[in-house]
């Protein structure tokens, strides 16, 4: 997600919708930094993330930001720290203190991040949306096997009904289905390839059989 600033600028619009407007759960605004942005596995290890976590967590900080990481103002709303928790509603549902404490402790950032996973994962569960386990998906002629952290990190989306990972499911993983793609034009599909294959069994409590298999370069219909 390290692209031009433009593109950058118009996801984060993105978050500040889909937070304020919480009819699909709570949902994080995981969204571009303008710089290079994320933590490696051994800098969340020692913030208190789960090992058989932290490379899955670090993929998913590349992608938003790093412990002190703050968005600009997008109509009043603001993301903070390296999952990009925003103070319009998201923030406050996983921490209790100022902003200041928040991004002045790592702890406290993947405390919340852990909380908010599972939260999605049991979303994903009711949803029936862990049942593309296993299928494979094709995007801009790269291909992956969809593991258990491709949804998880799909569900950065948001994993309510009507979502953008609910809709590829609902359309038989159609890459260019309607409702697929947020405003900035990226598919939930590339979120699911780059996502592939972690280990994320301190979230989901198994193991989905797919981690650690490689994205392959794929000529299937995008």
């Amino acid at each position: 997600m390290n692209i031009s600033l433009r593109l950058s600028i118009l996801r984060w619009l993105r978050p500040g919708r889909r937070d304020v407007s919480a009819n699909t759960g709570l949902v994080l605004g995981f969204i571009a930094s303008f710089a290079f942005a994320g933590e490696s596995a051994v800098s969340l290890m020692a913030a208190g993330m789960p090992a058989d976590c932290a490379e899955y967590a670090s993929n998913v900080t590349q992608s938003e930001g790093s412990f002190g990481s703050t968005s600009p103002a997008v109509n009043g709303t603001r993301c903070y720290g390296a999952f990009q928790f925003c103070d319009s509603g998201t923030l406050q549902s996983y921490w209790s203190g100022s902003t200041a404490d928040f991004l002045a402790s790592p702890s406290a950032q993947v405390a919340a991040w852990q909380k908010y996973e599972n939260n999605q994962w049991a979303q994903a569960n009711r949803l029936g949306l862990i049942g593309m386990v296993g299928q494979q998906v094709c995007y801009n002629g790269t291909c992956a096997v969809i593991s258990q952290s491709s949804i998880l990190k799909a569900c950065q989306f948001g994993c309510g009904k009507g979502g953008k990972l609910y809709n590829l499911m609902q359309s038989g993983l159609d890459c260019s289905a309607p409702g697929t793609k947020d405003g900035a034009g990226t598919s939930v599909c590339s979120y699911l390839i780059s996502g592939a294959g972690y280990t994320v069994s301190c979230i989901t409590s198994s193991s989905d059989g797919v981690d650690c298999l490689p994205v392959e370069g794929g000529t299937k219909g995008e």
